[in-house]
């Protein structure tokens, strides 16, 4: 069927018409906007250079509903104050949209940036956006197939909330100083999560209560705080997370209750715990795999608080385990102990890291390296590879991390 494209031009004080015929294009001219409601099929709204929507303090900017609406180059302020997680003010409120794009959006002073619900097929990209930690920034509820990719959000609740989004993709967006969770995405299987950064966020980022989602080549760095983590996953079954970057977090990768996940090449650094192995009130036990990760400069690499847990070690490179390699493959000869009974008590009582570096503690695990009788438990690397990259270890970081755990020990006794 072919239509007839019409094209509207709007004056700053004028709003769409709520229903353009099909296959409209609707252009914002330079000035201020009031909100606007836009349905249909087949429409593109454009907003010109120095174009703004403000909502005046009230409700969202622009409300969108139909099919294949693209949004483009909008500028959105001053959208209402309600900062219900599931209900917020949005600067772009999507319901009930397939197949819809909002490209380019620019948001100021809004408690949410972008909000699709019952809307498969949505595309998200290029958002800059601004938050003021009430709300969360872009959030998709029933939105299986959605695409996140290249936004910067800095300074929401959870910068980026995905829940029920089934065969979703998030891809090279970055996510700073968020006041819960950078990325958060739950209830959803067979999801994509790559090239994505998440900075210096209050908690972490977190994959929770899903199936098949792959995780790979992210970074997750700098969340230093009590009960801070790099990544969580959560009641996550058969997920990979692969050759991702962790570092400078409080706690590098925190498993709880999570089934067949494999942790494969990555990088786990200058953490405080490299991997922490939990296990929720009245859940299942973790089974999870950690093959040919690099460990580097935690203060531990690993503490399991789960004597049910199953814990696999495969071939990883750990900064402090034996380098004696007489055959020449690149593995040593001496299988690696990365978890301590000191370890699991720090990860109960977090104020007992700062004590991580003395000589007593130092001694007592040399002493349970070489004595199997007196570890709490058994949880070896039978073959450690040989690690190839420098093994310096920064004074000041560790040391940091231990006194941010005490100060979040003393507060949680608090």
């Amino acid at each position: 069927m072919w239509f007839l494209a019409a094209l509207l031009l709007i004056a700053p004080g004028e709003t769409p018409p709520p229903t353009p015929p099909p296959g409209s294009v609707i252009e914002l001219l330079p000035g201020v906007h009031r909100s606007f409601e836009l349905s249909g099929e087949d429409l593109t709204l454009r907003a010109r250079p120095g174009a703004v929507v403000d909502a005046g303090g009230q409700g969202h900017g622009v409300v969108l509903s139909g099919k294949r609406i693209r949004v483009e180059h909008l500028e959105v302020r001053n959208t209402g104050p309600n900062y219900d997680f599931y209900n917020p003010d949005s600067a772009v409120f999507a319901v009930e949209c397939e197949d819809c794009v909002v490209d380019g959006l620019r948001a100021a002073d809004v408690i949410t940036a972008v909000r699709a619900e019952d809307s498969p097929g949505f595309v998200v990209r290029r958002v800059r956006a601004v938050g003021n930690r009430q709300g969360p920034g872009i959030t998709l509820y029933q939105c299986p197939r959605s695409l996140v990719e290249e936004n910067e959000l800095d300074g929401f609740l959870d910068n980026l909330y995905m829940e029920h989004t089934d065969q979703s993709m998030v891809r090279r967006n970055r996510l700073l100083h968020s006041f819960r969770y950078g990325y958060h995405l739950m209830f959803s299987k067979d999801v994509e999560v790559y090239e994505n950064v998440a900075e210096r966020g209050r908690v972490g980022s977190a994959v929770m209560y899903g199936r098949r989602v792959h995780v790979y080549k992210n970074r997750f760095e700098g969340h230093v705080g009590p009960l801070a983590f790099g990544l969580l996953s959560q009641e996550q079954h058969e997920s990979l997370f692969e050759d991702n970057l962790i570092r400078g977090n409080n706690v590098g990768i925190l498993v709880v209750s999570a089934v067949k996940d494999l942790f494969r090449n990555n990088r786990v650094e200058q953490n405080g715990f490299g991997v922490l192995v939990l296990r929720e009130k009245n859940k299942v036990s973790s089974a999870a795999v950690f093959e040919k990760n690099v460990f580097l400069a935690n203060v531990y690499d690993l503490a399991v608080d789960d004597p049910e847990a199953r814990v696999t070690l495969r071939e990883n490179a750990y900064d402090r385990a034996s380098r004696l390699d007489l055959d020449g493959d690149g593995y040593s000869d001496v299988p690696y102990l990365p978890s301590s009974s000191y370890a699991l008590l720090a990860s109960r009582m977090l104020d007992l890291s700062l004590f991580a570096f003395s000589p007593g503690i130092t001694l007592w695990e040399e002493a349970e390296k070489k004595v199997p009788g007196l570890r709490l438990a058994t949880l070896a690397d039978p073959r450690p590879k040989i690690l190839t990259v420098p093994v310096g270890r920064p004074a000041l970081l560790p040391l940091l991390l231990a006194g941010v755990a005490l100060v979040g020990g003393l507060w949680l006794r608090s």
